[in-house]
């Protein structure tokens, strides 16, 4: 996933999102009888019940802004999970060669053990987000590091995240090289093998962690999300076939407004990923309301709809045991800072999450709630 505080923005946002106008439209009713803060239960709650471990990326950089103590008391309150987001990226971790820096991600394992929340510890390798410095070593050496910074996260932490993100978005077809999979230094210095190998190394130095395997892209019905589903369950069954030591399948979920969606086929591609013996975890779920109606009741009524449209069905299915959404409120959101550095003077900003910038509950949170209360028990 991107980096909030840096502003990225790679998934682009398009127009035309006639697939959820019908469920939009029956939306409002159900949702405007409501008043913010009606419902008693929390999402977190609402998910136990029923077998689910629901979460969100937490941010050790938002505790530090004049909304700290709230955007704090909002996770303790809703959340009975928390994924790292920049603390234990390798540009945070290695900002240099000479130099590991532990105090973010000690500060966020610190705030999650005292409020008896699990961790997610995100991510170990990916090939798009290294150091600068990384990039200038030669394939033996960038081998060796990639290694050691495996070993040495993991030995910090070892038995305090229940989940390691191990391999982060390995497809890229855009790099047009066998396979899909995606450029890098760690795929130049071991090929393909720098994934099982990872898996590998990390069962090693945390034995007890559940160990996932973590992709985007893989939801649209187009011919980018068919490349990123037919090129990723390729390399999951080669990896099963190798040994690699995977619990887990990880699948981001940035549902974007201006982009085709046909769930039945995706839960298709998300039942054959389990048939192969993984839980699913839903990693990284937001909505991209960039293409939905500049006035904020209806843009929020359509987000809620795609919310809605989504968990009714992947929750549907039984081997999906974790949902992560990427932050939990608007204003904090990685859409939501990248859209303020590209409008600077802009009066509308994103609003992807279930709480809006006074981390009060909107139509999406009760679409959400919906969702989880007539999903099946696991």
């Amino acid at each position: 996933m991107l980096i909030a505080s840096q502003g990225l923005s790679r998934r682009a946002a398009l127009t035309g999102a006639a697939s959820i106008v019908a469920t939009a439209a029956t939306l409002p009713c159900q949702l405007q009888a409501r008043e913010p803060g009606s419902a008693a239960n929390t999402l977190g709650s609402l998910g136990a019940a029923k077998g689910l471990l629901v979460g969100a990326s937490f941010a050790m950089h938002e505790t530090e802004r004049p909304y700290g103590a709230r955007y704090r008391e909002l996770y303790i309150r809703e959340m009975r999970s928390l994924t790292t987001e920049l603390e234990l990226k390798m540009p945070t971790v290695r900002p240099s060669r000479d130099i590991i820096e532990f105090e973010p991600a000690d500060q966020f394992f610190d705030f999650a053990g005292k409020h008896g929340l699990p961790v997610r510890g995100h991510t170990l390798v990916w090939n798009d987000n290294v150091p600068q410095w990384i990039k200038s070593l030669n394939t033996l050496d960038a081998g060796y590091h990639m290694d050691a910074h495996i070993e040495t996260v993991l030995e910090r932490f070892r038995g305090r995240a229940f989940a390691w993100d191990v391999v982060n978005e390995p497809i890229a077809p855009w790099d047009r090289l066998p396979g899909n999979l995606r450029a890098g230094p760690y795929l130049a210095a071991y090929g393909e093998d720098y994934i099982a190998r990872s898996f590998r190394l990390a069962r090693q130095f945390d034995p007890a962690a559940k160990l996932v395997l973590n992709e985007a892209f893989t939801e649209t019905a187009d011919d980018l999300g068919q490349a990123f589903r037919a090129s990723f369950l390729n390399l999951v069954r080669r990896l099963k076939d190798q040994g690699a030591p995977i619990d887990a399948i990880g699948l981001q979920c940035h549902l974007k407004s201006g982009k085709p969606y046909d769930f039945p086929r995706f839960c298709a591609f998300v039942e054959q990923l389990a048939a192969l013996d993984f839980d699913i975890h839903i990693t990284e779920l937001d909505v991209d309301d960039s293409a939905y109606p500049r006035n904020l009741s209806a843009r929020d009524l359509r987000v809620a709809a795609l919310y809605r449209d989504f968990l009714t069905a992947v929750l549907a299915i039984p081997a999906v045991k974790v949902l992560t959404f990427w932050q939990l409120a608007d204003h904090t959101s990685w859409l939501y800072y990248g859209d303020t550095e590209k409008r600077p003077r802009a009066v509308s900003r994103p609003r992807p999450l279930p709480f809006d910038q006074h981390f009060s509950r909107k139509p999406a949170w009760f679409a959400i709630a919906d969702s989880l209360s007539a999903m099946p028990p696991r």
